[in-house]
């Protein structure tokens, strides 16, 4: 890759591609856009079920049962309002992430910082072929007779750490590799803090501030006459059925109630 980027023709050293890391980097935002999506859609579930879905939703505790129509209207503008926010919230995140596609920081301190320690963490990764760490490991016996050889050689195990223990292009690898992670850590680090605080802002307080002016509003209180209005204070047909169900029933026991009643009297005149 940083061959290609370089359009290099010539194995002759050079600094890593700067392009080479913009590829990495825009292979890793790639990914973060679902997730970030999934998030939305998750808490935009939860609100869901808490106000309209589940079997004690809040719309139920706060509207008694016989008030369905009341309900029910609801239940739809709580919903309308949900979707219509997890859909604003979707384009926000959107377009965080494809902000996030043109590299930019001012965090240069932890740039620096993170593409030392990310350097450091890989040469530990590659350090089986790291010379000097195997110089350094031997044990005396063996570094005794190393020296011994290179004493022959003219050289000595000074010298010998001079040896580079990589190719010029593992050491392009690494500086690429550390560089693209100082940045994607620095970057995902904000697109994770920002992610919530969108689902915070245009999902969870807008409903909190806006769900009674919107209710107010579709409801129509300030609009609607007063006959209007009623049309949702009616009864529905299941408790028009259950009411006439129990008057049926409440007949039945008082006419029983008297055959009884009538049982006892004759039962004494006897």
């Amino acid at each position: 890759m940083i061959n290609e980027a370089k359009g290099r023709e010539l194995a002759i050293p050079g600094p890593a591609g700067y392009e080479s890391c913009v590829i990495i980097i825009a292979n890793a935002v790639n990914h973060w856009h679902d997730p970030a999506q999934a998030c939305v859609e998750n808490i935009h579930k939860l609100m869901q079920g808490w106000f309209v879905n589940e079997k004690e939703r809040t719309v139920d505790q706060a509207v008694p049962e016989k008030y369905r129509l009341i309900r029910n209207e609801m239940r739809r503008i709580v919903s309308k309002m949900l979707d219509h926010y997890k859909i604003k919230c979707v384009d926000e995140v959107t377009s965080l992430w494809k902000m996030e596609k043109s590299e930019f920081t001012t965090n240069e301190h932890y740039m620096i910082t993170n593409r030392r320690k990310y350097r450091a963490l890989v040469d530990k990764i590659v350090s089986g072929n790291d010379l000097d760490n195997k110089l350094h490991n031997l044990d005396s016996q063996s570094k005794k007779s190393l020296d011994d050889i290179l004493g022959r050689l003219g050289l000595s195990a000074e010298k010998l750490k001079l040896i580079p223990s990589s190719s010029t292009f593992d050491d392009e690898a690494i500086d690429t590799i550390a560089g693209a992670l100082a940045y994607i850590r620095v970057a995902l680090k904000r697109f994770q803090d920002v992610v919530p605080l969108h689902i915070l802002f245009h999902m969870i307080d807008r409903f909190d501030k806006e769900c009674e002016d919107v209710l107010k509003k579709e409801f129509g209180l300030f609009q609607k006459s007063s006959e209007e209005l009623h049309y949702f204070f009616q009864e529905d047909s299941r408790t028009e059925q259950r009411r006439e169900n129990l008057r049926r029933r409440k007949k039945r026991q008082e006419r029983a109630l008297e055959l009884i009643l009538d049982h006892e009297k004759r039962a004494r005149s006897a």
